[in-house]
């Protein structure tokens, strides 16, 4: 994965092998990233990124973040 530091909905990008938390399928959206805290390019341990992520199966549609 290449992040888009652009925020949320910025981009849409296809994880095959990422599962979502709700429904459990494999398939889901990677759509940006967002730099809450550092510099990402030069990363130390006090960088703090959130990336978006949207479930690709139509009937969930689950959305969710992960802090790293």
């Amino acid at each position: 994965m290449s992040a888009n530091f652009d925020g949320p909905g910025s981009c849409k990008q296809l994880e095959k092998n990422t599962k979502c938390p709700k429904c459990k399928k494999k398939g889901v959206y990677y759509v940006g990233s967002e730099v809450l805290h550092g510099n990402p390019y030069t990363p130390a341990s006090d960088t703090e990124v959130s990336h978006y992520y949207e479930c690709a199966r139509k009937k969930c549609k689950h959305s969710w973040s992960r802090l790293v």
